[in-house]
């Protein structure tokens, strides 16, 4: 893990009530529960996980269990899936540029990406997306 490319690269994360509990509940059946553990961490030593090994033995299984047989995309395709699925669900222009940390539209627009400041029903909004109900 290393720093943002900027200062404008921090962000602080918004989401909801639905993926805060999921997070939580992540966080609850791991070991490691100091202040700088992941989330997602290695189940025995609580360092971050390797990319190439997730989408060896999870990515890769799921997809073919789903069906799906298209190339797979780089986990940067997760932040343009998520990010997308914002913008689909109506979230203002600003939102979507915040968000993505963009300083011009232009790139945005480009990407389809969705922002991370507060506005009012954005997450909720992304929740109901993926989770298929109202909060």
């Amino acid at each position: 893990m290393t720093t943002p490319k900027s200062t404008a690269s921090r962000r602080s994360i918004e989401f909801g009530l639905k993926t805060a509990a999921a997070l939580e509940e992540q966080f609850q059946a791991t070991a490691y529960k100091g202040d700088g553990a992941l989330v997602f961490g290695h189940p025995e030593l609580g360092t971050p996980l390797d990319p190439s090994e997730l989408t060896r033995s999870y990515v890769k299984p799921a997809l073919k269990a789903a069906g799906i047989v298209k190339p797979l995309q780089p986990w940067h395709g997760l932040r343009h899936t998520a990010l997308t699925i914002d913008a689909a669900v109506g979230n203002p222009n600003a939102y979507l540029q915040a968000k993505a940390g963009h300083s011009q539209f232009a790139i945005t627009e480009r990407y389809v990406h969705a922002a991370q400041v507060a506005f009012p029903g954005a997450v909720e909004r992304a929740e109901e997306r993926l989770f298929g109900e109202s909060t």
